[in-house]
């Protein structure tokens, strides 16, 4: 039964009072007057010494008795059918030990083409008619795997797979592959119907408009390189199935496959206690899932298959690229009168490459129009990676509304705040302020209105960050308390190294009054029952952690029942502070422990789920980014000098794991403006830089100031009051770094990454050929 409640929202220092329909079983709800002692401090993660000493086990770590050694053989074209398979040398090789073929058109099929499968990818039989043999699409798809006593004998024996290729006509380049005549990735073509949307009308936007900007702007193809690389290992017991698996999502893993294999996903079991990034690149089974699944099923014995590198480049995912026309209209005093944009990009041969998100979300605007078109080219499929589509867009949109600016004569950030969008809780204003303030940004110069080629120049530039309130149900939690005063919270959820572990912590021991050290958490195994999403798109602590307070609160009540007798007050007279329980007036005290002692059993428990969100309530989280830059007008090198990220996640949990997670959206996207592009051959169509020594990403070298500032804003729509923070630190800051480089050299940055070359041909000092 809903009820109504009154709660205060708001920026810090501004709150007001909104009237809430709520489920009656919530707990009072954390609001903008609510004085808590453990959430919102910083406080280390739990598993930090676990993991610095190398206790933590990851899936890599994982070793059990007779354990054997995947290894798959993938095929060295860009497009063919499969004419045959033959395995007979392979598997007569001694440590060989079971050999699996994948010449079926459909053999993944069961997967389905959903993100959450982790293979969002059709292998031919699907789409535009139904060959009899299967036919590879890209380089680097997977053709056979092979089991061994050793990962050497494992490697050796792919090499003794014979296949016989029919090879196929390709197009791995994304202009290549929007022409006429070009080679078909499906049947249907390599050109899907794009996408449009309007609000508005743009004509006449732009005819109210004083001042019309317009550019294309392009954003290559980027790779995840999440540290730990894709993998699993799997063991049989009868019909039951056991996977340690590197995943972002232990319950789809497990539903993948039990899809996959006709079984009952209470007869799977996934386990990842530990992981070492994903980045949106290991949602679901997958390949690797289900293959180590197929050997260890056939071996009869347990079963370990991890990518390499390479592997990892090639077949588990990637940020599409992009080519974005963007015309933007605005008055003389700034205001926005219409904004269009159209784009296309490709992420191979499945996944999508919209961008339109900022542009749709960050700013006030009446009349917008978008058009997004995929193209499917020959190369490994996409897969989400960390705020999909937005950074790419939000380099785009930064940039011309900084060419807006530029000729209308008006500083940027005025300008940004001129076409705020009202949102109630929202803080975005005051992250403008202190991260302005911060970063100086009194100091940038106008931008120079012809190049600037001598010398070595400065610049500041801004850019704003977006990202919706996807949490929600389904989600559940138990919290124990046993009568030897130790207490356990319990989620099936995985911690992708964000830290949800300690943040599980955090809330648990602020409703019992508790250290979040003297919280055990258990996660990341399905055999827990207690379900949880995947973590991506910022869903995880949103999703979490309201069933967490809620099941917190039930074990509360359940301790404070048994200790009132002993106190000789009634439960509604105690509370919980500092490891005792104490009468309000502070009169009679007893030791947490002391009064678990007095249980009638040997623990208490209460189990909560997440509850919907509240009506009304929950809109996006924001972000403002400024960064200041040097450019070398000689050798073109752009040096980031410092990063100011102002962030929200409604009321934040753990002040350390948060700037942690800005920290890090930052060096991500720092990297993506000033390093990363997948290179391919166009006449092999093979990825070029599959490795981490080809494929530049930013190191210390490459690193500035960063400054993480957490501004609490109170936009509730559950009992903690979080939001999402994954996402957002990354969305702005190629596009603050791109208007940083134009500020400096007084011409506009259309492409990423901004290279050394790139600068110089800016500057009209790009050698000649």
């Amino acid at each position: 039964m809903a009820v109504k409640r009154t709660i205060r929202i708001g920026p810090p220092g501004r709150p007001q009072e909104v009237e809430v329909q709520l489920p009656e079983t919530e707990p009072p709800i954390w609001d903008a007057g609510t004085s808590l002692g453990v959430v919102g401090r910083p406080v280390p993660r739990l598993d930090g010494e676990a993991k610095v000493t190398g206790r933590a086990r990851y899936t890599y770590d994982i070793s059990l008795p007779g354990l054997l050694h995947g290894r798959i053989l993938r095929s060295p074209h860009p497009h063919a059918r499969i004419v045959s398979i033959d395995v007979s040398k392979a598997a007569k090789a001694p440590g060989v030990k079971a050999v699996v073929t994948f010449e079926a058109p459909d053999f993944f099929a069961a997967l389905g083409e959903t993100d959450e499968s982790g293979k969002p990818v059709d292998s031919g039989a699907a789409k535009g008619g139904a060959p009899k043999t299967r036919q590879v699409l890209f380089a680097g798809e997977e053709v056979a795997a092979v089991a061994a006593t050793t990962p050497e004998i494992a490697e050796d024996a792919t090499r003794l797979i014979e296949v016989r290729y029919e090879p196929r006509p390709f197009v791995v380049h994304l202009e290549e592959a929007r022409k006429p005549g070009a080679p078909k990735v499906y049947p249907t073509g390599n050109l899907p119907p794009a996408a449009v949307r309007e609000k508005g009308n743009v004509e006449a936007g732009f005819r109210e408009a004083d001042v019309v900007v317009e550019g294309t702007y392009t954003t290559p193809v980027a790779l995840h390189n999440a540290l730990e690389t894709h993998g699993a290992v799997a063991r049989w017991e009868g019909g039951r199935l056991t996977v340690w698996a590197s995943t972002q999502g232990v319950f789809g893993f497990r539903d993948d496959l039990a899809k996959f294999f006709k079984i009952p996903p209470a007869d799977v079991r996934v386990i990842s206690e530990y992981l070492g990034g994903g980045f949106g690149a290991k949602f679901g089974a997958g390949v690797v899932g289900v293959v180590a699944a197929l050997l260890a099923k056939k071996a009869m014995a347990p079963v370990k298959l991890m990518l390499d590198r390479q592997e990892e480049n090639l077949a588990t995912g990637n940020r599409p690229d992009s080519v974005q026309w963007i015309k933007v209209g605005a008055r003389r005093d700034g205001t926005l009168t219409a904004i269009h944009l159209r784009s296309y990009g490709t992420g191979g041969i499945a996944g999508g490459a919209g961008v339109s998100g900022p542009v749709r979300m960050a700013y006030a605007c009446p009349n917008v129009k978008t058009e997004e078109q995929d193209v499917m080219t020959n190369a490994g499929f996409a897969m989400p990676f960390r705020a999909p589509g937005f950074p790419q867009g939000s380099f785009a949109l930064e940039s011309a509304l900084d060419e807006v600016a530029d000729r209308i004569g008006v500083d940027p950030l005025e300008l940004r705040r001129k076409n705020h969008r009202e949102q109630q809780g929202k803080a975005l204003l005051q992250e403008y302020e202190v991260a302005a303030r911060e970063i100086g940004w009194s100091r940038r110069a106008p931008t120079p209105a012809v190049p600037e080629k001598s010398g070595v120049r400065r610049g500041f530039g801004m850019g704003t960050a977006v990202w919706g309130m996807y949490g929600g149900p389904p989600a559940d939690v138990t919290v124990r308390i046993g009568s030897d005063g130790r207490v356990e919270c319990v989620c099936g959820t995985q911690d992708i190294g964000t830290g949800t572990r300690t943040a599980m912590a955090i809330v648990t021991a602020e409703v019992l009054g508790l250290k979040p050290a003297e919280v055990k958490v258990v996660l990341g195994d399905t055999a827990t029952g207690m379900y949880s999403p995947a973590s991506g798109g910022s869903v995880t602590l949103t999703s979490i952690l309201p069933a967490v307070r809620s099941a917190a609160e039930g074990a509360r009540e359940k301790l404070l029942q048994a200790a009132a007798p002993g106190l000789g007050a009634k439960p509604g007279d105690l509370e919980l502070k500092d490891g005792r329980i104490a009468t309000r007036d502070g009169g009679k005290s007893v030791g947490f422990a002391q009064a678990a002692a007095r249980l009638k059993s040997a623990l208490v428990s209460a189990q909560a789920s997440r509850v919907e969100n509240y009506p009304g309530m929950g809109g996006e989280s924001w972000g403002a980014q400024f960064a200041e830059v040097e450019v070398d007008t000689q050798t073109g090198q752009v040096r980031v000098l410092k990063i100011v990220a102002a962030h929200d996640a409604g009321r934040t949990i753990n002040r350390l794991t948060a700037e942690s997670q800005v920290n890090g959206g930052v060096i991500m996207g720092l990297s993506g403006a000033l390093l990363e592009a997948r290179v391919m051959d166009p006449n092999t169509g093979h990825v070029m830089n599959a490795n981490l020594g080809d494929y530049k990403i930013a190191g210390t070298r490459e690193m500035p100031e960063i400054v993480p500032i957490m501004v609490d804003a109170y936009d509730i729509a559950n009992n903690v009051g979080v939001k999402g923070l994954g996402e957002p630190p990354i969305v702005p800051t190629a596009g603050a770094i791109a208007n940083a480089v134009s500020n400096a050299l007084g011409v506009r940055v259309r492409d990423l990454p901004i290279t050394p070359a790139r600068v110089l041909t800016l500057l009209g000092r790009a050698p000649k050929a």
